[in-house]
C-alpha cells in the first residue's frame, strides 16, 4: 500500500490540476481574509462582503474535495492505473485503503490556504470580523481581536484546523465512493459530489432547528455544529469527539467502497 500512496503523490506532483486547485484556493482564503478584515474596519459593507461568501472554505472546499476525488480515483481508471495495481501484487482492498490515505492527505493539503492565512491572520492581529460564521478559519480570525497571543492558544489552533481537514473529508467521504462506483467520469463525480455535498449541509442545519432530537442526530454526523463552532472556547472532549466521528465516517465509508468494488467487474 505504501507503494500506491508513493506512486499517487508521485504522480500528483506531475500534474497541472492540483496544483491550479491548490492555487484557486490559495487566491479564496487570501480573499476572503482581507474582506473579513475590511469589512472589521468599515471599507467593506456586511452587504458587499456577502458576495464573496462563494469563496469561503465551506464552498471551497467542499468543491475541492468533489474534484479531487473525481481526479483521483475516476482519473486512475482511465488510464488504467488501477487496473494495473491489481493485476500485480495489490488486492482491491489494498488499493482502497491506499487511495483513501492519499485522498484525506491530499484534502488536508487543500485546506492549507485557509489554515495558514488563518494562523497568520491571528499572528498579526490586524482586526477581523467574521462575515461568515460557519467558517472555523474565519473564527480563529475574529478571536484574535479579543484573544491575546500565546504559544497554547497558536497550538491550539493549529489542531482546530487539522480537525477540520478531517471533517471535510468526512464529509465528502460518499463522494470517494461515488468515484469508484461511477469509475472513468470525473465530471459527473464532482457534479453530483458538490451538489451532494452542498445540500447535505443545508438540510442538516434545518434538521438541527427541528427538535433537540434531531440535534442530537446531527450531532454526531460531520456536520454537527461541535466542529463549525469550534474555537479556543472549545473543550478537549469536543474535539476529540469531531476527530472520533470524522475518522468513523471515513473508515466506515472505506469499507463501503471496498464491498462495491469488491463485486465491481474490471475492464
Amino acid at each position: 500500500m505504501i507503494n500506491l500512496i508513493k506512486a499517487d503523490f508521485y504522480k500528483i506532483h506531475r500534474s497541472v490540476i492540483y496544483k491550479v486547485l491548490f492555487l484557486i484556493l490559495t487566491a479564496c482564503a487570501v480573499t476572503t481574509t482581507l474582506v473579513s478584515h475590511f469589512v472589521s474596519t468599515g471599507d467593506l459593507s456586511f452587504e458587499t462582503a456577502g458576495t464573496a461568501a462563494l469563496l469561503s472554505d465551506v464552498v471551497m472546499m467542499n468543491l475541492a474535495c468533489c474534484i479531487v476525488a473525481g481526479q483521483l480515483i475516476c482519473g486512475d481508471f482511465e488510464n488504467k492505473l488501477i487496473q494495473s495495481a491489481l493485476t500485480g501484487t495489490s488486492g482491491r482492498f489494498t488499493v482502497v485503503c491506499g487511495k483513501m490515505v492519499t485522498y484525506t492527505l491530499l484534502v488536508s493539503i487543500m485546506t492549507l490556504p485557509y489554515a495558514l492565512s488563518s494562523i497568520i491572520g491571528f499572528l498579526l492581529d490586524a482586526g477581523y470580523c467574521n462575515p461568515y460564521t460557519s467558517s472555523v478559519y474565519l473564527r480563529i480570525l475574529f478571536e484574535s481581536n479579543t484573544i491575546d497571543f500565546s504559544v497554547a492558544a497558536i497550538l491550539k489552533y493549529i489542531v482546530i484546523t487539522a480537525i477540520m481537514a478531517l471533517i471535510y473529508t468526512a464529509q465528502s467521504a460518499f463522494v470517494f465512493t461515488l468515484a469508484f462506483l461511477v469509475k472513468n467520469k470525473s465530471l459527473i463525480v464532482t457534479t453530483i459530489g458538490f451538489i451532494a455535498c452542498v445540500f447535505f449541509g443545508m438540510t442538516s442545519s434545518l434538521i438541527a432547528g427541528i427538535s433537540d432530537t434531531a440535534k442530537e442526530l446531527i450531532s454526531w454526523t460531520p456536520f454537527t455544529a461541535d466542529a463549525y463552532g469550534m474555537g479556543n472556547e472549545t473543550e478537549v472532549g469536543t474535539m476529540l469527539k469531531v476527530i472520533a466521528i470524522a475518522l468513523i465516517f471515513i473508515t466506515s465509508f472505506t469499507y463501503i467502497t471496498y464491498l462495491t468494488f469488491k463485486k465491481t467487474e474490471i475492464k
